[in-house]
């Protein structure tokens, strides 16, 4: 089990090129995406407004029958967005086609890729999260992730909704904190929540206030209560677009975070040829 540093988390970490497809030349096909080594992750922040002309073709039936009951055109349009890129980014993990990848879902409905999705003897775990017009995917070899990004509000959080959310000690500490800076440390807070509830595999069917991150944006341990309680969540902020916070949380413990956000390197396109 991994300790926690007292350090901050890192603003931002570069993965090596080396890690990224590398330019096909003539008669030769993409390098794969090397998976995170040991507990590594590799987090990818994606402007939604970026579709590609493919989005569509390569999610399943599923999928676009979820986008078919969004009313609104930009809601659609960042679901199959970020699905589409969700799809990209493990066909580059995995070698397998986009549109041909499986999923499947635990107890708890979290999605993982069906071991029929491809012939790997461990597949990549993952985890997305979007809101607006950006979205964040997490891959790791195995670990259990979480990952949330969310925008801030001005009119956050209200008294009724801290109190739904935040433990006791978090409430103080927020009260504490200047009132302007009210939204920014509650949104902040809720991320890392998620994210912890995500990488536990549970969703909200524990209650968000009965975990502590505290409101003050720091990497720390979280414990889920109860027995028989899966071992602790590691959980950090992420560096995030300005007006969101976003975070990373991982089941016991993650090491280093690359972050990626150069979609170009995933073009469409080149999907078809990652062997």
């Amino acid at each position: 089990m991994l300790s926690i540093p007292t350090l901050e988390f890192p603003a931002r970490r570069w993965a090596p090129a080396a890690l990224l497809p590398t330019k096909a030349g003539a008669g030769s096909k993409a390098a794969r995406l090397a998976l995170p080594l040991g507990r590594d992750v590799h987090v990818w922040l994606l402007d939604l407004r970026d579709i590609g002309s493919d989005a569509t073709s390569l999610l399943d039936a599923a999928e676009m029958a979820r986008a078919q009951r969004f009313v609104y055109a930009h809601d659609w349009r960042r679901y199959v967005a970020a699905h589409a890129w969700l799809r990209r980014i493990l066909a580059g993990y995995t070698g397998v086609e986009a549109r041909h990848l499986q999923y499947a879902t635990d107890r708890h409905g979290k999605p993982r890729l069906a071991p029929a999705a491809c012939a790997e003897a461990s597949l990549p775990t993952f985890n997305l999260s979007h809101s607006k017009d950006w979205a964040l995917v997490a891959v790791s070899a195995g670990v259990e992730v979480g990952v949330d990004i969310e925008a801030v509000r001005p009119d956050l959080p209200g008294v009724d909704l801290a109190a739904a959310v935040l433990t006791d000690g978090e409430k103080a500490e927020l009260g504490a904190c200047p009132t302007l800076n009210h939204p920014t440390a509650f949104v902040g807070c809720w991320a890392r929540k998620e994210a912890c509830l995500k990488a536990l595999g549970i969703g909200l069917g524990l209650e968000p206030r009965a975990l502590y991150v505290g409101v003050h944006a720091q990497r720390c341990c979280v414990r889920a209560p109860g027995e028989g309680a899966a071992g602790h969540v590691d959980v950090a902020p992420l560096p995030a677009p300005p007006g969101f916070a976003a975070a990373l949380a991982a089941l016991d413990g993650f090491a280093e975070v690359y972050m990626f956000d150069d979609a170009e390197e995933l073009a469409a396109p080149r999907m078809g040829d990652l062997v």
